[in-house]
């Protein structure tokens, strides 16, 4: 049996779990509107991947790293709170 996967490489809004949440949504519901069953989204998706990490200095920058840092960490997931109910809700209509 084939099955269509999607395999999704679109940005999330940086640090801003609510408008990534909508933003995966759409993505969902494109990738399942053209037959996909199994749908990937990127790691660290939701806050957004720290790619930021790398481009600050050690030591010069912890407090624009802090600021950064608090800002992920407010839009983090917490897996047993209610985040991920809009996606879990999108998952059982497809």
């Amino acid at each position: 049996m084939l099955s269509k996967v999607a395999v999704i490489q679109h940005p999330p809004v940086l640090g801003n779990r609510a408008a990534t949440i909508e933003k995966a949504i759409s993505l969902i519901n494109t990738a399942a509107q053209a037959g996909a069953k199994l749908i990937v989204l990127p790691e660290a998706f939701i806050p957004g991947y720290p790619t930021y990490i790398w481009r600050l200095r050690p030591g010069g920058d912890m407090g624009l790293s802090s600021e950064i840092h608090a800002l992920m960490l407010k839009n983090a997931v917490n897996l047993e709170g209610q985040h991920l109910n809009p996606l879990k809700s999108i998952a059982k209509h497809h």
